[in-house]
Order: structure tokens, then sequence, then C-alpha cells
């Protein structure tokens, strides 16, 4: 599964993306401000909606293109743009979705398999009931099968969890499974867990497939040699909450050392290499800024590895650092551009071919485009 194509707008913040077309692997460069991060928001948003996560709907319009085994989608979407001085809180939607199209193409032939507007409704040209208002089609026919593998699509979507709180751990209710004893394959367990906090895949990867888990264990000590062990613990706190907690164990010292303790670079590159390595075979891996709180010990080896993983995996990425963007193939870069609130997202080899093969000299002449040096327009 990839994304094709995607465009967005949110007209109650004036912010239109004129349409991206995406490969395997997108790396997003351009200078700050230009609306790289708004992009995996953007994206992060859609997957919300699709998948019934939180969300506040006003004015936001998108196309979104996929494939998966051979057919092309494609979900339009429409919300109604409502003046509200309502607050907005968290669990709460506002009942104004416009319109609603899915259209597939498998071949020559394309099919409109869902149709909706704020007066009907239509499955597979076939009328039914009107829904919630609030509520995504694809969500809510999510068990149906013509519509179930849309929904999938959209758990595959992966946003490495950077904002996980380091200096605490992830809070659980005591009672776990029994994660000892399972007969599924780990590639179901990779399916299953898509939407679970890292290090809770993490912890029952750790239970249930050591073997896996080592391998994860050997990357993280091969990019950092002074380490021997990691593991992931359930402990109770001072307040009686029960916590999954990263820990591990430096050569030098017969200590364990709690994520709190860890550097920046330590615990965000463990958080990386879980969840490249437990993504489904067909994921989308979205990650903002990847080099954010690493040291240059961390690129190479976490770069390498998620250049490794793009023969199953789609991976979009933004980036600054000069290491990043000179060790990732310039075929993969792609400049965005911002002119008020409309942004558009350009091959860099559209604009201009990147003729050396020095990986410093490619970065300087990215650097030196006008396109990347103008990218926002006065």
């Amino acid at each position: 599964m990839s994304i094709t194509h995607f465009s967005f707008s949110n007209h109650s913040e004036n912010w239109h993306l004129k349409q991206i077309n995406l490969d395997n692997f997108n790396l997003l460069v351009g200078i700050s401000g230009v609306g790289k991060t708004k992009i995996l928001n953007a994206l992060e948003f859609v997957s919300r909606v699709a998948t019934g996560g939180d969300y506040k709907l006003n004015g936001e319009t998108w196309t979104i293109g996929f494939s998966t085994n051979g057919e092309l989608y494609e979900w339009q979407f429409e919300s109604a743009l409502i003046k509200s001085n309502i607050p907005y809180t968290y669990g709460t939607k506002i009942p104004i979705i416009a319109s609603e199209q899915i259209i597939k193409t498998s071949g020559d032939k394309t099919t409109t398999l869902l149709k909706r507007s704020t007066t009907e409704f239509q499955l597979n040209n076939n009328d039914i009931p009107i829904f919630e208002k609030q509520d995504c089609a694809i969500n809510l026919l999510s068990k149906i099968e013509l519509i179930k593998p849309i929904y999938q699509i959209f758990q595959k979507f992966i946003f490495s969890d950077i904002l996980q709180e380091k200096h605490f751990g992830t809070r659980i209710n005591p009672q776990e499974p029994n994660l000892t004893e399972t007969s599924e394959s780990i590639e179901q367990f990779k399916e299953q867990s898509t939407k679970l906090p890292t290090i809770v895949k993490a912890y029952r990867l750790q239970q249930r497939y050591s073997e896996e888990f080592t391998k994860i264990k050997n990357l993280f000590t091969k990019i950092f040699g002074s380490v021997e062990d990691i593991k992931i613990e359930i402990s109770k706190n001072n307040g009686g909450v029960y916590e999954y907690v990263f820990n591990l164990k430096e050569k030098t010292s017969p200590k364990w050392i709690a994520q709190w303790e860890m550097s920046a670079g330590m615990f965000r590159t463990i958080i990386h290499l879980t969840e490249i390595s437990l993504a489904p075979k067909g994921s989308v891996i979205i990650i903002d800024e990847l080099e954010s709180g690493l040291g240059t010990n961390c690129m190479p080896g976490l770069t390498k590895f998620l250049l490794s993983k793009t023969s199953h995996l789609q991976v979009i990425l933004t980036s600054h650092h000069p290491y990043i963007i000179n060790n990732i193939p310039d075929k993969t870069w792609k400049i965005v551009k911002r002119n008020g609130g409309q942004v558009t997202v350009t091959p860099v080899h559209d604009i201009s071919p990147i003729e050396t093969t020095s990986s410093l000299d490619k970065f300087l002449q990215l650097l030196q485009l006008p396109d990347y040096q103008n990218g926002i327009a006065n």
C-alpha cells in the first residue's frame, strides 16, 4: 500500500496544499515556515477522521489517493465551514460533513464505491440510510467488506511516537493479558498492534517474540556501542500507578538506566527503531524532523535502517540536517514552497538536476537553488 497523491485545504485557516504526488520514499525539504510539518499534520488529521480518532471539522477539504494490491482508490472529502464562538473540547465533534466520495480503479474499470452528500448516501450505487453527519463513511462502514480494506489502509498510517513523554512511563491498566502464550504470527502481531503506544508494542514483543525483540536490541546496541542491553518493564510509581518504562544497561555499569535518565537521542532512537521494525507490510511511516534530538552518532545507523525498509514500507519525512539530506538519495527530495496560504511541493529534479555525486556538494547545491532560498514568497 502507498499514498499516490494528496491535496488538502483548511478554509478556516486559509491554508491550501496543492496536490503532491508521492513516491515510495519522500524527503520534504525547504526553509523553516514553508509548511513541511503542516503537510504531515494534515495527513495525520485525515487518518484520524478515517479511523474514528478525535478531530474537529471546520472547512477542511481533501483528496487522497492510494494504491493497494494493484488497485487504486481515491477519497474525496469536504466539510462545511462553520463560524462558531463555541469552544471545542476533545471528545466532541461538530456534524458538518458536506460531501464524501470513494472511487476505485481496477485496470480500465472505475467504480464509485461510495457517494455521500447532506441529502443522500449511496454505497455501490445503492441508497442507504443517512448516517450521523459528524462521522466519516470509512469509519462508519469499516466492517462492510466493500469499505473494510480502505479502513485498514488508514490503520497503517504510522506517525512515529515522538510526542510520547520521555520523562514519564506510559500509564496502564495493571491487568495485562498473558503475553507469553500466543498462536498469532509475528505479522499478525504487527497488524494488530499498529495503534498501540510504541512502548506497549515493544513490551509485548519482548514478552511474546523474544527473537524479534533481540533484533531491535542489536540494532540499538550497534548504534550505541556503550550499551549492553535494553528492556521494558512494568513498574508501580510512587502514586501507585502502573507504567511501562524503557530501561538500558551500559557495559561499564551494573545499573539499569530508566528512560527519563536516558539522553534524548537514545530515547528517540529506540522509539524510531521500534516503530519502523514493527510496521506491517504496506505501512506508511511518517516522521517530522528525523534529526530532532539526535546526535550525529545516531543518524548514520538510523538513516541506513530506514532506507533499508523501503521495499515494503512507504516513508514520508522532513529534515533540515545536512547528514540526513546528504545520505538520502536526491531523487527522493521534494522542495516545499509557500506563497501566502498556498503550498506547493515539487521534486527537486523537476526544478534542477543534482549533477554532482559529492554528498556535501549535493547539500550545498540544494541550499543554492532559488526555489529553496525563496521558499516563502513576499
